[in-house]
């Protein structure tokens, strides 16, 4: 208990105890940085409170995630009413040749909670992969690496980082290959001669021809090829198993009886695999589920199987090889409820290496009629089935499949919305501009980190502002007469005495889960009526699950600048009059910062100097919501350790806001000097880079504005 309070004391102090030493608790030692302190307390990868448990990849939907639990009731900085703490993962990928490439930062926010269970929290973010194959030649087998860090974002760029509490956890994964056009085209022109094109434009030249191209069916793998090729590696009872389990199930099944004869032509022991079937019990030789847990903030579930042979998949990656299907079921407190089954595809890969291969299935789910109101946090128990090549028998949460486990967890049921009642259809704008909508301030401006890691300050928007969110407990049928629900945006510009409907045309993003199996994301094109209603595509109707890539309901863009307000509106069918959101304000700043650089000092601006003088000048910058300025001399290789001073001799370089940097700018002319006698004598820029603090496009902050003078720094003459 006295170890436990001493925690409890630390982590309290934690970020203040950063402050005094960065090293108070050794985590940096061995990462050969210069002048790093002593630590004070030896605290390195502590994972009582929090543990990074799984990593992986769904090379399908392109979804890196990994799997946290949190442990302990107490230690993370308040109940759910209040900003708790965060809990941070970045991604590492290795893709064979040593180097680890960062693939960026996620997080979530953890609380003080009365459950004595651990909770399993969910994270993920979608991966461009700089690396890609052709089917038929070596796969690409990165290993990635997930750094968990409670409180303290790990450093990007610093993959030997080890954090104070939390961990670091590791995995191969698969990246999907090619089956376009380049793989010809590879044959044709040489592999040297691809290496040296640049892998981005590859992959845009890549996925335009393949948008225009019909989807062509994968070649299954023939059960013959499948026992010449696997021999004694593989059971007859694995091969045959899904034609007579689907006989099994059916005997009057005529496809599965055909394919039966097949087995038994192809050398099959027919009567092996019969007894096989007769007796299911969990068998976690080939694969195995390892985790199971809720990404809270987007209700996905998530699944993470780990592939363990090279072989035994039913086909290699030019051909369609099998599924790993997960069920999901939650009990919220009165028994098990199925929430439908997703699935990801596998291969046999011969160059798989020991410790196997991680892979990540997810499936979205709507949970508000299980949500309780704002600050009341609710629990469920999760159970995920895991079965090879058949999906489990719906409603069956006791199923015990023949190759595949379970595994199970408790998870946080987030409450809803401050005002929002429990049960009722009510429509809920949940982000502005990747926002959280309770990181906006109602003067209209964002503080604070959202869930990938972009961090507002006192910021405003610009751009396509995306506007996210759900319809809480909506009817999910797949009956032709129950109405589509519709929806609406209500915007009131700062121009306006009144909100009005956005009818803008904008582009959403559908997925389709169907049997168990996702079907490639489709786009929908929203184009509202004249009155801007359109309709609301998510239904969570088990068997065909139809979700909304990021929720997003609309895309706002600006026309004028100021304070605006948002609301969000369902045409009630059962009902004349309209049930509306909250309403909620954003700032909108379209203007990147007036900057300004001069060198007033000898012959000015494109001037000729001699090495060793003193060169001298203005800068100003002006902006509504500064964020940042920078002078800077170019070319930086002849500087030999100039640079730029601002103000008097040792002065910084850049200045910064809140802590030198008014909000509004320099607030006029100000000074800067160069000292040159260390400049070898060459043509130079000097340059000003300013940036603001608006959210643009609702991925970046900052509009960016340059402005460059120049000038010649000539030898000095000889006597």
């Amino acid at each position: 208990m006295e170890k436990r309070d001493k925690d409890l004391e630390l982590r309290r102090s934690f970020k203040v105890l950063l402050l005094e030493n960065p090293n108070y608790f050794g985590n940096l030692s061995d990462l050969k940085l210069t002048d790093v302190a002593a630590p004070v307390v030896k605290k390195v990868s502590d994972t009582r409170y929090e543990e990074l448990t799984c990593v992986g990849y769904n090379p399908e939907s392109r979804d890196l995630g990994a799997l946290v639990k949190v442990k302990l009731m107490s230690g993370y900085s308040g109940g759910p009413c209040t900003d708790g703490s965060k809990e941070y993962v970045r991604f590492y990928l290795d893709y064979g040749d040593g180097t680890w490439v960062d693939e960026g930062a996620v997080n979530f926010d953890a609380h003080d909670l009365p459950f004595k269970e651990d909770l399993c929290y969910a994270v993920r973010l979608r991966l461009d992969p700089k690396k890609r194959s052709c089917c038929d030649r070596e796969p690409v087998l990165p290993k990635v690496r997930a750094i968990l860090s409670w409180n303290v974002e790990p450093p990007p760029n610093e993959p030997n980082w080890a954090p104070v509490w939390g961990n670091r956890l590791e995995c191969d994964v698969q990246i999907e290959p090619r089956r376009d056009f380049f793989c010809n085209l590879i044959d044709i022109i040489g592999q040297d001669v691809v290496k040296k094109i640049d892998p981005s434009v590859l992959e845009k030249i890549s996925t335009a021809v393949s948008a225009a191209e019909p989807v062509q069916s994968l070649q299954v793998a023939q059960v013959a090829e499948l026992k010449k090729v696997y021999g004694k590696a593989v059971e007859d009872s694995r091969i045959g198993h899904k034609a007579l389990y689907s006989l099994a199930i059916d005997p009057s099944d005529l496809k599965a009886f055909e394919q039966a004869k097949v087995l038994k032509s192809a050398g099959l022991n027919i009567a092996s695999i019969v007894e096989f079937l007769k007796l299911p019990k969990f068998n976690t030789g080939f694969e195995e589920l390892e985790c199971v847990g809720l990404d809270r903030d987007a209700s996905v579930l998530h699944g993470h199987v780990r592939i363990k042979r090279p072989s035994g998949y039913s086909g290699n990656l030019c051909q369609s090889g099998s599924r790993e299907y997960v069920a999901f079921y939650l009990d919220f407190g009165s028994g098990w409820e199925f929430m439908g089954t997703t699935s990801v595809g596998v291969h046999d890969i011969p160059q798989i290496r020991k410790g196997g291969l991680c892979y990540l299935a997810t499936l979205p789910v709507s949970l508000t009629e299980h949500q309780m109101k704002w600050c009341e946090t609710g629990k469920a128990k999760i159970r995920g089935i895991l079965s090879w090549n058949v999906p489990p028998t719906p409603n069956d949460p006791d199923y015990v499949a023949h190759w595949g486990d379970w595994e199970e967890c408790c998870i946080e049921i987030r409450p809803l919305p401050k005002d929002t009642v429990p049960g009722k259809l009510v429509p809920i704008i949940e982000s502005i501009g990747s926002m959280p909508v309770s990181l906006i301030n109602a003067s209209g401006y964002a503080n604070g980190t959202n869930s990938v890691n972009l961090t507002a300050n006192d910021s405003p928007f610009n751009g396509n502002i995306l506007i996210t969110g759900i319809i809480a407990n909506q009817v999910n049928s797949s009956d032709p007469m129950v109405p589509q629900l519709r929806y609406r945006l209500m915007v009131k510009e700062p121009s306006s005495a009144t909100a009005q409907p956005w009818t803008k045309t904008f582009e959403i993003f559908t997925t389709k889960i169907s049997g168990g199996i996702p079907q490639p994301q489709t786009a929908v094109t929203q184009t509202p009526n004249m009155d801007g209603w359109v309709d609301y595509h998510p239904d969570f109707m088990i068997p065909d699950i139809i979700s909304v890539d990021r929720n997003v309901l609309g895309i706002f863009r600006p026309s004028e600048e100021g304070l605006h307000e948002i609301y969000l509106q369902v045409d009630n069918p059962s009902s004349p009059f309209h049930i509306s959101s909250a309403t909620h304000r954003f700032q909108v700043d379209m203007k990147a910062p007036d900057v300004d650089v001069e060198i007033t000092s000898g012959a000015g601006n494109c001037g000729n100097f001699i090495k060793g003088d003193i060169i001298e000048g203005t800068f100003s910058m002006a902006d509504d919501h500064c964020l940042s300025l920078s002078l800077s001399v170019t070319p930086a290789d002849e500087l030999n350790g100039a640079s730029v001073e601002i103000g008097a001799p040792g002065g910084p370089s850049s200045l910064s806001y809140p802590s030198s940097l008014s909000g509004t700018g320099t607030g006029g002319n100000q000074g800067w000097r160069l000292d040159t006698g260390l400049m070898n004598p060459c043509g130079y820029n000097i340059r000003i880079v300013g940036e603001d603090r608006t959210i643009v496009n609702s991925a970046v902050i900052g509009h960016i504005s340059v402005d460059i003078e120049g000038f010649c720094l000539g030898a000095p003459e000889m006597p």
